[in-house]
């Protein structure tokens, strides 16, 4: 197993979002919002099976889903709402707020 650091960045305004791996939800968070000064509105760590896996996020509230496949050593996914869509990134891990 590996953790991969998913960071929530713009976009996210009262936001019930629910992350899966490989189908099963692994976190399910509600009210999410982005905090303006910092561009970000949260981070987490979800444990990843050592042989890749596909890695989903949805907010249920807005009825926006993505699903990227990961794999390797991936450092980061970064997830934002733009112009009324979820996009989902792999980022290189140095993305993360103090």
């Amino acid at each position: 197993m590996r953790e991969l650091l998913i960071v929530f960045q713009d976009g996210f305004d009262e936001a019930n979002i629910t992350v899966m791996v490989n189908g099963k939800e692994v976190r399910r968070d509600v009210g999410v919002s982005t905090n303006p000064l910092l561009g970000e509105a949260f981070e987490t760590s979800v444990e990843l099976p050592a042989k890749g896996a596909h890695v989903g996020v949805e907010v249920t509230n807005r009825g926006l889903k993505g699903i990227i496949k990961v794999s390797g050593k991936p450092r980061s996914l970064l997830v934002s709402i733009e112009d009324g869509k979820l996009l989902l990134r792999e980022g290189t891990g140095r993305e993360a707020f103090l």
